[in-house]
């Protein structure tokens, strides 16, 4: 045998065998799993809104609520995507269009009222902000914990990704328990506090996930 294959017989010794990590896809499941647990028990702490079920057939509510749970899928999704090196950075636009449609569909509402009820539509609701990011913060923390396990390349981005996803689920929860007047306290109260958590996150980034940031 010659002194490198005795070096690499050495080596090859001391080496801890690597538990392979399951797939992004995989990854992404269970954290939808326990983010679903967790908003299903505080919702069920507070109990349901006592005009869910009329809220459900009307599509003002449907549709913008439905796009808030798709920016939680797809941004998780994605922050579980971005987390494996060599990823497509394209994964990032998955929250684009769902998110498009939830502004849009406030926004459309946010007008109406405006034009009939001036700055009266705003009114304040220290309540969302808090459960937002309350709840955004624990279930992004959990992320943080999965993500830290792969090799993101870019981790600021990554986190926000995942605050993204945490916060929109967050947000998509406290609307089956705490009903709000207008569009404009959903659009203020709930987009503001899901963009506030996700713009956080930026900066934690690099010290969350342990790799240099770009």
């Amino acid at each position: 045998m010659t002194p490198t294959d005795k070096l690499i017989a050495a080596l090859s010794e001391a080496v801890a065998p690597v538990k392979r990590l399951p797939s992004p896809e995989v990854r992404a499941g269970k954290w939808l799993a326990f983010a679903a647990c967790v908003v299903g028990v505080l919702v069920a702490m507070h109990g349901p809104r006592a005009d869910l079920a009329i809220r459900f057939a009307d599509p003002a509510f449907v549709v913008p609520w439905t796009a808030s749970v798709l920016v939680g899928l797809t941004a998780a999704f994605a922050a579980f995507q971005m987390s494996v090196p060599g990823g497509k950075r394209t994964l990032e636009l998955l929250p684009i269009l769902p998110l498009a449609v939830w502004l849009g569909t406030l926004g459309t509402g946010c007008a109406a009222e405006l034009s009939d009820m001036g700055r009266a539509a705003f009114g304040m609701s220290w309540v969302c902000f808090k459960f937002i990011v309350l709840t955004g913060s624990a279930l992004g923390l959990a992320m943080a914990l999965m993500l830290r396990k792969a090799a993101p390349l870019a981790p600021s981005r990554t986190l926000a990704m995942g605050a993204l996803a945490a916060a929109a689920f967050a947000s998509a929860g406290l609307e089956l328990f705490h009903p709000l007047q207008t569009s404009t306290m959903v659009l203020v109260w709930h987009l503001g506090s899901v963009a506030f958590v996700t713009l956080a996150a930026l900066p934690l980034g690099q010290r969350a996930l342990g790799k240099s940031a770009y």
